[in-house]
């Protein structure tokens, strides 16, 4: 009965050191992916990136970030902020999702858009994962932070052709599918007065522009589960620079 006992208690000791070792792998290839990531997305900012000293304006080399992958067709600056980053266009079922913006694996994946005409359609969606370390669409869940919101209302969006500056209007979080059953019927008017109607704060930013984007990414306000049905959603009108 001892040497029973005795093993089951062996092979309990050694089940637990196997899920910890397991569990530890993937936190510290995790860690080490993040640690790249950031790495190299730096180094493409300093690659890619002038800074005009008089103005402040930003001027990136697009032939560079296109001979590095041709997906790159814009870029998402937010002052202040860790958003700093290149926007891909998703044409592979999501591929963008779980791979960088030169096509190799990372669990970070990329900022993207599944729109076909990007900032001319009269909405784009651009996503990015909620990452832990505070990268890639992390900082968003600030913007239900009133002192933050109204510090960091503007958004940068560079494409080859226009650049775009953008007025945050609405900030909420909603779960998917309510999301898509609230606004699958609506004209754009009638969404802009939904999403408008749905921000946690009544900004007065609201103006006639025909093109909004719209940031996406997870949220954990009310969610019940891991992954999370859940979106926090920060929308702002866009208008070309002069």
């Amino acid at each position: 009965m001892c040497k029973i006992k005795n093993v089951i208690i062996k092979c309990t000791i050694i089940s637990f050191l196997v899920v910890f070792i397991i569990v530890s792998y993937f936190i510290i290839k995790d860690y080490f992916s993040y640690k790249e990531n950031e790495k190299s997305n730096n180094e493409l900012i300093e690659n890619v990136i002038e800074i005009n000293p008089n103005t402040k304006e930003s001027s990136i080399d697009w032939n560079h970030l296109q001979s590095i992958n041709e997906d790159i067709i814009g870029w998402i600056e937010i002052e202040d902020t860790k958003i700093n980053y290149p926007i891909l266009q998703d044409n592979s079922n999501l591929f963008y999702l779980k791979h960088s913006y030169n096509k190799s694996y990372s669990s970070s994946g990329s900022i993207f858009t599944t729109n076909k005409n990007p900032f001319i359609d009269e909405e784009t969606i651009i996503y990015g994962h909620n990452m832990k370390n505070g990268s890639m669409f992390s900082m968003l869940d600030k913007y239900l932070n009133k002192d933050f919101l109204y510090s960091h209302l503007k958004i940068k969006i560079y494409t080859p052709t226009i650049n775009y500056e953008g007025t945050i209007f609405s900030v909420y979080s909603i779960g998917i599918e309510k999301e898509n059953n609230n606004i699958k019927q609506l004209e754009f008017n009638e969404r802009m007065k939904y999403y408008k109607k749905a921000s946690e704060y009544n900004l007065d930013t609201m103006n006639n522009s025909t093109n909004i984007v719209k940031l996406s990414t997870c949220s954990y306000i009310n969610a019940k589960t891991r992954p999370t049905d859940q979106r926090y959603y920060i929308i702002a009108s866009i208008n070309p620079i002069e």
